[in-house]
C-alpha cells in the first residue's frame, strides 16, 4: 500500500486531500504539532508529532512514503515571516528522498485580466502576497532540479463541506431552509472558485498519470456571478435572499487586527477577474474527471449537517 504524508491535515485542502487518497487506497500519516487535534479517522500510529519548520521531524514523517502533500500555511498575516520558511524543511526531505509534492497554489501571483489564465501565462504579482507565492513556486521548481517531483494545481476560493475560514463560510448562511448570501462583489464581476472534493479527487486522478518532474495544472473551477448563484438557488427550489457584502464593517475592523488588514489589502480579487483556465486538466483526465455541478455544490456545502 502506498503512504501519502500530509502536512497541514487540519487545512480545508489537507483534510479533503488526505479522505481523497484514502478512497482510493493511499495509507494517510500525518505531521501535527498537536495529535490530539488529529482527524478522528486518523490512528495514533498514522500520525508524527512535529512541526513544518523543523526539518528532522518531517524526515521522520516521511520515511518511507511515497507523497508529501504540501498543505500547511503559516497565519495570513505572518507570510512574509513564515512562509517560506515553513515550506523549506518540506522541500529538502523531498529532495533527500526524491518524493513527488502535492502543492496548492492559488491565483495570487497573476494579475488581473480579462482572459481566463492558462498555465503558459507569465507571473505578475499585483500584491506582497503574490510576490511570496511566485516566490515559493519558483522554490517549488528548483526543487525538482534536486531530486524532488511537483505538481501544483492551482485553485480559486475554496468550497465544499466541512470547510472552515472560507469566504463561504463567512458570507452565507442558511436558516429554516432559507439562504442569505452577502455577495463580496457587484452585479457584473465573476468570482473563480473552487469545489474542493472534485480539486482533490482530480489531483489523485493526476497522480496516476504520467507526470513530468515539474507539473502545473489549472482547477477549471467554477466562475460565478450573481446570476449564477440565483440561478442555482432557482433551480434547488430554495429561497435566498442576496444582498452585499458590508465592506465597510471589515474595514473598520482591520484598523486593529493584522489578518483583516491582509485580507482588505485582497479586496481586487473581488473586483476585477481572476480566472482560471482549466483546458489542460480537462483534456488529461477526459471522462475521469470530477465535475459537480453548481446546484450539488451548493448542496453540499450549505444545506449537509
Amino acid at each position: 500500500m502506498k503512504t501519502a504524508l500530509i502536512i497541514g491535515i487540519n487545512g480545508n485542502f489537507g483534510a479533503q486531500m488526505a479522505l481523497a487518497l484514502r478512497e482510493q487506497g493511499w495509507a494517510i500519516r500525518a505531521l501535527m504539532r498537536d495529535p490530539a487535534k488529529a482527524p478522528a479517522w486518523l490512528s495514533p500510529e498514522a500520525i508524527v508529532t512535529g512541526q513544518a519548520q523543523d526539518k528532522a521531524a518531517v524526515m521522520r514523517a516521511a520515511d518511507g512514503v511515497e507523497l508529501l502533500v504540501y498543505a500547511a500555511n503559516p497565519p495570513y498575516h505572518r507570510w512574509p515571516e513564515e512562509a517560506m520558511a515553513m515550506l523549506e524543511p518540506a522541500l529538502q526531505v523531498a529532495e533527500h528522498l526524491k518524493l513527488q509534492v502535492v502543492f496548492p497554489g492559488n491565483v495570487y501571483a497573476y494579475a488581473p485580466q480579462a482572459a481566463s489564465i492558462d498555465e503558459r501565462v507569465a507571473m505578475a504579482p499585483p500584491t506582497e502576497k503574490g510576490v511570496i507565492r511566485q516566490q515559493m513556486e519558483q522554490r517549488l521548481r528548483q526543487a525538482t532540479e534536486r531530486g524532488a517531483r511537483v505538481l501544483l494545481v492551482r485553485a480559486g476560493d475554496f468550497i465544499g463541506p466541512n470547510t472552515t475560514m472560507t469566504w463561504l463560510d463567512l458570507i452565507a448562511s442558511v436558516k429554516g431552509g432559507k439562504v442569505k448570501l452577502k455577495l463580496p462583489h457587484d452585479d457584473q464581476h465573476v468570482h473563480y472558485y473552487t469545489y474542493l472534493p472534485d480539486l482533490c479527487a482530480n489531483t489523485v486522478q493526476l497522480l496516476n498519470e504520467p507526470l513530468l518532474d515539474w507539473e502545473v495544472f489549472h482547477d477549471p473551477g467554477l466562475a460565478l456571478g450573481k446570476s449564477d448563484w440565483q440561478n442555482a438557488f432557482q433551480s434547488m427550489g430554495v429561497t435566498a435572499r442576496i444582498s452585499a457584502f458590508p465592506w465597510w464593517g471589515l474595514r473598520l475592523a482591520a484598523m486593529f487586527s493584522p489578518l483583516l488588514k491582509e485580507v482588505m489589502k485582497m479586496r481586487y480579487l473581488w473586483r476585477q477577474p481572476v480566472i482560471m483556465n482549466g483546458d489542460k486538466l480537462i483534456q488529461r483526465l477526459g471522462d475521469r474527471r470530477q465535475a459537480t455541478a453548481l446546484p450539488e455544490v451548493v448542496r453540499e456545502t450549505l444545506f449537509q449537517p
